[in-house]
């Protein structure tokens, strides 16, 4: 696929799933001419298993530096000043739809990638579930139409549901080490292998997804629509 001059919108339950799941895709679109911009739902003060806590200031702090290393733009919709990135599965629905809808219709991307519907996290569901609502197919004189949309894979999983199958790959051949260091910028986040997050673990997917498409290394999506 021609990335050149395309538009790209990445929908993010929380800081650094746009770089977990679509690292490879962001450093491929800025090197071939594309405008990617990543829409985060939320962040917040909440438990860490590992560090205890984070507090919303830090994590501001660390997506302007992956924004603007990765080069891309972004919006936030719900800042950790109320509970909603807390329990975004149990918000109506129409106050994630709306805002998604919003921002497919600022942007008029040419790609949106979405989180998975089976995730073992309960907000992502959630936002998987408002994501296929805001992208239902509407002609074009009502409002914007988006031709290809991507379910991005996360690199960890627990049974939810049926297992999506893998359809769609970027290869990332080129790009493992830059999404690993991307990555270490959400320092928050990031984890020592073999935590899931961590680098090491991210290049080790992409390395077992690659042959799967006779390269080095990839990153897989499952496409939920294609128009060409």
């Amino acid at each position: 696929m021609i990335l050149k001059d395309k538009k790209i919108l990445i929908i993010s339950p929380h800081p650094d799933d746009e770089i977990i799941c679509c690292g490879g895709l962001i450093e491929k679109a800025k090197r071939e001419g594309a405008e990617v911009f990543v829409f985060y739902i939320c962040f917040g003060k909440f438990r860490q298993l590992v560090t205890g806590s984070t507090d919303p200031e830090t994590r501001l702090k660390e997506t302007e530096q992956v924004a603007q290393a990765g080069n891309f733009k972004y919006k936030i919709l719900f800042k950790g000043d109320g509970n909603e990135w807390l329990r975004l599965d149990t918000i109506a629905q129409v106050e994630l739809i709306n805002p998604i809808e919003d921002v497919i219709e600022e942007i008029k991307p040419d790609i949106v990638c979405i989180p998975p519907g089976n995730s073992y996290d309960q907000d992502h569901r959630a936002v998987h579930k408002a994501c296929i609502t805001a992208l239902r197919p509407i002609p074009q004189n009502i409002r914007h139409f988006v031709p290809i949309v991507l379910m991005y894979e996360e690199p960890y999983s627990w049974v939810v549901g049926d297992l999506e199958k893998k359809n769609f790959y970027v290869d990332t051949s080129e790009f493992e080490e830059k999404k690993a260091e991307l990555m270490k910028l959400h320092a928050s986040q990031n984890r020592e292998d073999p935590f899931p997050r961590s680098g090491e673990n991210l290049i080790r997917h992409m390395r077992i997804r690659g042959p799967e498409i006779g390269v080095r290394s990839a990153e897989a999506y499952t496409l939920l629509r294609g128009v060409f």
